[in-house]
């Protein structure tokens, strides 16, 4: 255990990479101090998503463990998830808590309520949370006196309106720390310094403390994220210098896009596979990623710029994510092995990538020749991106390898930069790189027609009414004659639908854009939860649970309703989600909330829920609690 605790404090180390080894040696999933060491690891290395998984996983075999429970909520809290947090944290102060890990628990209740002032949507909403973090902090520093809740409990009297007991606290904090060693390496330690010079009015001695705290946290990506979480709550009471705020450079993520190496038989060279020509472009890529301090990255992972970002990305330790298109074996064939002299090379590079990086599926389902999914990867990538960055509160650029001659074709890299819109992005351009190559020119039969769409990116909703299997006979008509009506009347305030089915209590439906699916999604559960569901027959708790999802589907005439229906795996899959939804709440897949983000739904949220096994096997895949959020920024 002492090893790898050495081992992840080692230069240049990461959680993931020793996870990842672990699962290869296995035999470690029997040592709970393991578990431990990694999912602190990951939650301060800004993998919440992970950490959160990998607390789950080891809760299921060490069930007793208050410590893995503790980290289970910190992971949620981390990584945006308040209302979970608390509800995990609570039910741990339920046990017999005692030394560092009560203070903690109790801090973490206080962060949870943290969070809920920073998104409230009113003033009186912010000072309420703001009073509630103050208590639990509060609590804690009067059995410890310790710094973290101290500072806390300074910070959010002071957003509660009780500047004089903040000052007072404060005040405290720094008498302590005058008797204290300077050198500290304990980051949080430092950066409690620099926040209670602030509450105090001193900006140069904050702006020292700052310093070095950002200096000692190093490439911390999480904890650099909590601490200026933290920092922007201040400053909506206290003036805070830009020197203070500038220390705080998280970087960027950067979603990346760029031309694959040519297909055998292109009649005009655009990306030949010459070693003077990839090499030109590997610097320049590199060059690019050190330019916009490019610290997570978001990319396809076929032959040629895809690759040549993801090992850049890798080489210089930064977190990297690559989307597979569809099935592993027909992305080899399409765009990794393609009759290439060198194929062998990008195939084992591609494996490389896989076997160092995040890896998503925007489907796991077969190509069947559909440019639908090559555009529907791509609006996947720079959803996952947008919203990581959202998270830590940082810019998503994109960066592109591109030929500005080529075509925009679904799921090009020219279509790309369209789907991006506004956002910052950044061209390398290939075609200057590629003019001084000296390239030979390769002269072929022209390519082939490009295959038509086959399937379309459609929104899906799947729900039905918890407790309906409990309805008596005698008030089934009862039912119907209140529950599909309503539905009906808030189907005609909505955005139009490409599909309606209804079976019992189940509803189906089917929409053009996520925003419409999602914004339906919630006005059900709020409809619902308005009705009085015992006049029908059934338990007073009864409400829906709604899972939704997004994914190219087919569609066809169906002559048995009549009209146009949808089907697919994707359909499968969004049935799949309502069933282990909470009741009262809607769910949404990776796909979903990714597309989400792409189209610029501000007005709702993502809460991460973790890795979730679908009913009959089906499938295990992330799921997230949709939510709205206020004009103000509440959420609800």
């Amino acid at each position: 255990m002492g090893t790898l605790a050495g081992r992840l404090r080692a230069p240049g180390s990461t959680a993931l990479g020793w996870l990842r080894e672990l699962e290869v040696q296995g035999g470690w999933r029997g040592e709970v101090e393991t578990h431990q060491a990694l999912v602190k690891a990951l939650i301060s290395e800004g993998c919440a998503a992970e950490a959160f998984d990998l607390a789950c996983d080891g809760l299921s075999m060490h069930k007793a463990d208050i410590t893995l429970e503790y980290l289970r909520a910190l992971a949620l809290d981390r990584g945006g998830n308040p209302r979970l947090a608390s509800q995990y944290v609570a039910e741990l102060l339920q046990r017999d808590l005692s030394g560092s890990l009560l203070i903690e628990a109790l801090s973490l209740a206080g962060k949870a309520e943290k969070r809920k002032c920073q998104q409230a949507g009113d003033e009186q909403s912010r000072r309420e949370a703001a009073s509630a973090s103050a208590i639990w902090y509060e609590r804690a520093y009067q059995l410890t006196g310790d710094y973290f809740p101290g500072i806390n409990a300074a910070a959010m009297s002071l957003l509660a309106g009780e500047r004089s007991l903040a000052e007072q606290r404060a005040r405290e904090l720094l008498t302590a720390f005058a008797q204290t060693e300077s050198g500290s390496d304990d980051f949080w330690l430092l950066a409690t310094r620099g926040e209670a010079h602030l509450i105090v009015g001193n900006q140069s001695e904050a702006l020292r403390w700052y310093r070095l705290a950002v200096e000692r946290a190093a490439d911390r990506m999480g904890d650099l994220g909590s601490m200026l979480f933290d920092l922007k709550m201040l400053g909506t009471q206290v003036s805070i210098g830009p020197e203070v705020l500038g220390l705080f450079n998280l970087g960027r993520v950067v979603a990346f896009a760029g031309h694959m190496v040519d297909k055998p038989g292109r009649v005009a060279p655009r990306f030949p596979a010459e070693d003077r020509l990839v090499a030109r472009i590997r610097e320049a890529i590199d060059e690019a990623i050190l330019g916009l301090d490019a610290r997570i990255g978001y990319s396809s992972v076929a032959c040629g710029s895809d690759i040549l970002f993801a090992k850049a990305m890798i080489a210089r330790g930064r977190e990297t994510h690559v989307v597979v298109p569809f099935a592993l074996d027909d992305f080899y064939g399409t765009s990794v092995q393609y009759g290439q002299p060198n194929a062998k090379a990008w195939r084992a590079d591609c494996d490389f990538v896989l076997a160092n990086a995040h890896v998503h599926y925007a489907t796991k389902e077969a190509f069947l020749n559909d440019d639908a999914l090559w555009a529907f990867s791509n609006t996947f990538t720079q959803g996952l991106a947008i919203s990581r960055a959202s998270e830590l509160g940082t810019d998503a650029n994109a960066l592109v390898l591109l030929d500005t001659n080529s075509p925009s074709l679904p799921g090009g890299t020219v279509s790309f930069v369209e789907s991006w819109g506004a956002r910052p992005v950044q061209i390398v351009d290939l075609a200057s790189l590629r003019d001084g190559s000296q390239a030979p020119v390769v002269v072929a039969a022209p390519s082939p027609a490009l295959p038509a769409t086959r399937r379309q990116v459609k929104a899906m909703l799947f729900a039905d009414v918890k407790n309906f299997s409990k309805l008596e006979e005698g008030k089934t008509d009862t039912f119907f004659s209140v529950f599909p009506h309503e539905v009906a009347s808030l189907l005609k305030t909505s955005a139009a639908t490409e599909f309606q089915n209804t079976w019992g209590d189940g509803l189906f439906l089917v929409f053009d854009r996520v925003k419409d699916c999602a914004d339906f999604a919630l006005r059900l559960v709020e409809r619902m939860s308005t009705l009085d569901f015992e006049k029908v027959g059934l338990p007073a708790d009864t409400t829906v649970r709604v899972g939704v999802h997004a994914g190219p589907v087919f569609s066809q005439h169906d002559p048995i309703i009549s009209r146009v229906n949808f089907f697919g795996s994707h359909v499968n899959r969004a049935a799949r989600i309502e069933p282990v939804t909470t009741p009262g709440c809607v769910f949404a897949t990776e796909q979903f909330a990714g597309l989400l983000a792409v189209e610029g739904g501000s007005e709702f949220t993502t809460e991460y829920m973790g890795i979730k096994t679908l009913p009959k096997d089906f499938d295990r895949c992330a799921l997230y609690r949709l939510g709205r959020r206020s004009q103000a920024g509440a959420q609800r």
